[in-house]
């Protein structure tokens, strides 16, 4: 599970969207969006960063996807095939998945004698069992977690039952492209800097954040499942202004541990890639290329130029479709 789902899908989804609201689409359904989409080449978002002699795409990626979503269009294989360099987050190898499953054992099992339920009240109790007995897991597994993995264990259950695959990931679907062109891969950053980014979150964030899965847990996997839709359609605007902001601002320990402080060392690792000359690809959550404090903004303060990648030119051709979004409750 470790590989497939990040601390930052789960926070992105819990600190975005339930602070609107239930959201859903208006007029043309997402699918039709998508379809429509498909018909205009129009894909994912990609940025390039530059220098006088070095070249940077940067490819934002959703590590849960419905299996009959449609997302490696031409703009992305072109920009990948020019890349001798491809940047991931972090190794979900064997080795990777090894160090994972030590990793999440010794940081997020509880090893104090106490439970997960010893901090919930009996609103919150009602609330875990319910949870557990829709997502198919047990209180007993769930009870000798720590907030953040019980947290990232009832939000795949969610994401399970809504048809998301972890199998299909387009980080992995990535590795696996470079893995056969034989590209240079290199890791952001470790198995370790990963998971310690949710599991050394303060306990009250940590608490706050269960709470907030368990309130909307019925809702969680539609919310993901929106979320793969619209980054599959270059919605980055939506994107941004429905979770990108609510997360900075109700939670901003979160997101200064989840993305700025990685986006910082990140940037410059990438900055030393620049330094020589070449063409390198990025795969990266798609939350570290929106808004303030982006991947983007930190490549920009080290004097890159980064705009958005647009392979295909044309009336009607790119252009992010308006997901028309309209939240319940506005009427």
């Amino acid at each position: 599970m470790r590989s497939a789902l990040t601390p930052l899908l789960i926070f992105w989804v819990i600190l975005g969207f339930s602070a609107c609201g239930e959201i859903t689409p208006t007029s043309d359904t997402v699918d039709q969006k998508v379809a429509q989409a498909r018909a205009r080449n129009d894909g994912p978002a990609i940025w390039v960063a530059k220098d006088y002699d070095s070249t940077l795409y940067l490819f934002g990626t959703v590590h849960l996807l419905p299996d009959e979503l449609s997302w490696q269009k031409e703009d992305m294989r072109q920009a990948f095939q020019e890349a001798g360099t491809v940047f991931f987050e972090v190794d979900t190898g064997p080795d990777g998945q090894i160090a994972a499953t030590v990793l999440t054992t010794s940081l997020g099992m509880r090893s104090d004698g106490l439970r997960l339920s010893d901090g919930l009240d009996n609103y919150q109790l009602n609330l875990l069992e319910a949870a557990a007995n829709n997502g198919n897991l047990t209180i007993a597994s769930l009870d000798a977690m720590k907030p953040w993995l019980a947290t990232e264990f009832l939000a795949f259950s969610a994401a399970k039952n809504a048809g998301l695959n972890p199998d299909l990931a387009a980080d992995e679907a990535l590795k696996s492209r470079a893995r056969r062109q034989q590209k240079n891969i290199i890791y952001l950053e470790t198995t370790e800097d990963q998971i310690r980014a949710s599991a050394d979150l303060p306990d009250f964030v940590q608490d706050a954040v269960l709470t907030e899965t368990l309130e909307n847990y019925n809702r969680l996997g539609d919310e993901m499942t929106l979320i793969a839709k619209s980054w599959a359609i270059g919605r980055t605007d939506f994107l941004t202004q429905e979770l990108i902001k609510p997360m900075k601002a109700r939670a901003p320990e979160v997101f200064n541990a989840l993305l700025r402080d990685r986006n910082r060392k990140w940037a410059n690792t990438l900055s030393r890639f620049m330094e020589d000359s070449g063409t390198g690809f990025v795969a990266v959550g798609t939350a570290h290329l929106l808004g303030d404090g982006s991947l983007l903004d930190e490549l920009r303060e080290q004097g890159y130029t980064v705009t958005r990648y647009y392979a295909f030119k044309g009336e009607n051709v790119i252009s992010p479709t308006d997901l028309s979004i309209e939240r319940v409750g506005d009427k």
